[in-house]
Order: structure tokens, then sequence, then C-alpha cells
């Protein structure tokens, strides 16, 4: 796996193009996770944490996730490469 290391308005970008089941690394309300892309929006994206993905006993489409703003997103992983923001 490959570490690109990108500035915030490059990684929006590559996020805007994503579909679903991308992984990336949030930072929301202090709180740091991983999670599986589930939509890409204007406002933010839908992220379901994998902790929750794991722990799940219902049905794939039945999982909601939490919208997070594009800003709180610091790493996304696309085909083994993880595009990583730099710090600002």
């Amino acid at each position: 796996m490959s570490v690109v290391n990108v500035t915030m308005a490059e990684l929006h970008e590559k996020l805007a193009k994503c579909i679903a089941g991308e992984r990336v690394l949030v930072d929301h309300e202090g709180n740091r996770f991983s999670g599986r892309i589930q939509h890409v929006g204007v406002m933010g994206v839908k992220i379901i944490p994998e902790t929750v993905i794991k722990n799940s006993t219902s049905d794939p489409g039945d999982m909601d996730g939490v919208t997070v703003p594009y800003d709180d997103i610091w790493e996304l992983e696309v085909k083994g490469v993880v595009f990583s923001r730099q710090g600002e």
C-alpha cells in the first residue's frame, strides 16, 4: 500500500468522485475512527464506522451512517492507495 500526501482541496476533489465502500479516516468532534463511505453529498460524506459494520447483524442496506463535513476527513483509501491530507 502506498501513501500519497495531498492538500485538503485535492482530498475533497477525490472524495467527490467516490462511490460507496471506500475507506476513510475521520476526526469528527474529537473522535477519530475509520469507516466506509455510504454516500457522498454536497454538504458532507455519510460514513458507516467500521466498528458498526463489524458488530452488525442487520442487512447491509439497513445500516445508518453519520454525515461528517469534508474537513473532518483526513485519509481516503482507494485501490490500495492512501491519500493522506497534510496537516494545515
